[in-house]
């Protein structure tokens, strides 16, 4: 308890407890006040840490969703570790089997240019031109399409400096290595495969050293990979194979001695796997929103963003991506539950597991959908591609072509070009479909449909970095509740001010109040005095 030391020192006064009174009228002006902006400014702090919650749950959400990837409903195997197999284009899968046997590897060029005393030996002025092409024996023929290129050395250019000049020229790595033997040597590395050997030529006899046009200082061929495909004799210029199996890119590791398997398989219990996880991080997210923003009706318990317009329309928007159709998966609208995706009455997503079988067998590009955007013609001989900034609005859109050799994309007129393969395209320079470019392989082009389908995945994944942004629903709430964060703080300081201001005043009223009772006590003393001293006389 507080001394109340106004009323210990004027003994003479009320004896009243001053300070007791005046924080009771201070607490009376100012705690009702408090208590309702610390009522409020708990409930932000709920609402902060419930948004943080929401924050990370909806980044693990988008993590998975990138970690989905493509869905993987077909599996590529290879039977041999000297062939590694990877899926590059899942849409472009199909069930296959190949057998493979390497009978050779793709190599690539080396040239030794030995005798060196060091890595710093100087090397004489001139100049050594460089040439891409093949040798057949001591014959080099030079590749049209690659020109020649050319190193001047000015004379103080060391070994280590030629090198290094030799490596800035595409399709060439250099070196100088020690030999160990008191010795260096330069190494001349070419790309891999046949095509890709080079012919060094010097412009001085002073540098007859680096001169192959003998083809002299080979160390090891450059050769192209060959394979047999099915009992089909193959060549390939590099190790990194992608037009044998559509979709599937194969690194050759080794030679083999006998055909290997490679085969593509629908893979339907790791897709079911793939698609139950999913469907469990989804309906983890839907579950922290209904317990974040819970009513706390019929006795429940209220959730800390109950009522929150922002947060109830993310709530609302994420459960309408995975109801609403997948539209430019083909000429209707393909809906999850034709997948054997269920919505529940509450909301959450279930698997059925019969029906999911039923779609692979059936249909497993429905199932695709769920994974993989998808742009396409309706037309073989059509080829749709969109520049990284192109936003072409999902759906089936409409292209015409007529006799005259005008086209149309949903009465859009798209401009005409031809490209340098010699083949006629198609673009759009504005409009909805800016950065699109339609290409015709072969033949003419023909009135189709263009098929513009963006995955379940990518919608989702899109949505969720929209809301996560810097500008983004929960970006523009965490600054709004750190802004009534700061506004809080702020008006319980200035009710602490006033509460000073009130003690003041009530202090200074109570003490000349105490004046006031002091002096009236002193009165009151003097004339008791004096009429004890009038009633003695008597």
């Amino acid at each position: 308890m507080a001394v109340d030391y106004l009323s210990t020192l004027n003994s003479k006064g009320s004896g009243l407890n001053i300070t007791q009174l005046v924080d009771s009228i201070v607490a009376a002006e100012t705690e009702p006040a408090k208590n309702l902006i610390n009522e409020k400014s708990s409930a932000n702090d709920l609402s902060i840490s419930a948004v943080a919650l929401l924050r990370s749950r909806m980044s693990t959400l988008q993590a998975a969703l990138g970690a989905a990837g493509t869905g993987g409903l077909y599996r590529a195997e290879s039977s041999t570790t000297a062939v590694s197999v990877e899926v590059t284009a899942p849409n472009a899968l199909t069930e296959a089997a190949t057998q493979l046997n390497v009978t050779q590897l793709a190599t690539a060029q080396v040239l030794e240019f030995g005798g060196f005393s060091s890595a710093e030996d100087v090397l004489a002025a001139g100049a050594v031109s460089v040439e891409v092409g093949a040798w057949s024996g001591t014959d080099f023929a030079a590749n049209p399409d690659v020109a020649a290129r050319s190193v001047s050395l000015d004379g103080t250019m060391t070994l280590t400096g030629f090198a290094t000049a030799l490596s800035e020229l595409t399709g060439i790595s250099a070196r100088v290595v020690d030999k160990g033997d008191g010795t260096f040597s330069l190494s001349v590395v070419s790309d891999m495969g046949a095509e890709n050997a080079l012919r060094l030529t010097a412009s001085t006899a002073a540098l007859d050293a680096f001169d192959t046009t003998d083809a002299s200082n080979e160390v090891i061929a450059a050769g192209n990979a060959q394979i047999e495909l099915d009992g089909i004799a193959l060549e390939r210029p590099s190790n990194q194979i992608t037009d044998v199996i559509a979709g599937v890119e194969l690194t050759l590791n080794a030679v083999t001695s006998s055909a290997h398997s490679l085969t593509v398989s629908m893979d339907e219990s790791g897709a079911k796997a793939r698609l139950g996880a999913l469907i469990e991080q989804i309906n983890g997210m839907r579950g922290y929103l209904d317990e974040a923003t819970a009513r706390g009706l019929g006795g429940s318990e209220r959730g800390a963003l109950a009522g929150d317009a922002a947060i109830g329309a993310i709530k609302r928007e994420l459960a309408s991506l995975t109801t609403a159709p997948l539209n430019g998966f083909g000429d209707t609208p393909l809906y999850l539950s034709e997948i054997g995706v269920r919505t529940e009455l509450d909301g959450t997503l279930s698997l059925d597991e019969e029906a999911f079988t039923a779609t692979l067998a059936q249909a497993p590009e429905k199932f695709q959908a769920i994974y993989q955007s998808l742009n396409s013609m309706g037309q073989s001989n059509l080829e749709v591609s969109f520049s990284a900034t192109a936003t072409p609005p999902e759906g089936v859109h409409s292209f015409e072509f007529d006799s005259s050799g005008d086209a149309t994309l949903e009465g859009e007129t798209l401009s005409a070009r031809t490209n340098s393969a010699g083949q006629q395209e198609y673009y759009a320079l504005t409009g909805d479909f800016a950065g699109m470019t339609i290409t015709v392989l072969e033949g003419a082009a023909a009135s189709t449909n263009l098929y513009v389908g963006v995955s379940l995945i990518d919608k989702l994944d899109a949505y969720l970095a929209d809301v996560l942004g810097s500008k983004g629903e929960i970006a523009t709430k965490e600054t709004y509740l750190g802004t009534k964060t700061r506004e809080y703080s702020e008006e319980l300081s200035e009710l602490d001010a006033k509460a000073l201001v009130v003690e003041a005043r009530e202090m200074q009223r109570f003490a000349k109040m105490e004046q006031m009772v002091t002096q009236l006590k002193s009165t009151g003393e003097y004339i008791t005095t004096m009429m004890e001293a009038w009633k003695n006389r008597d």
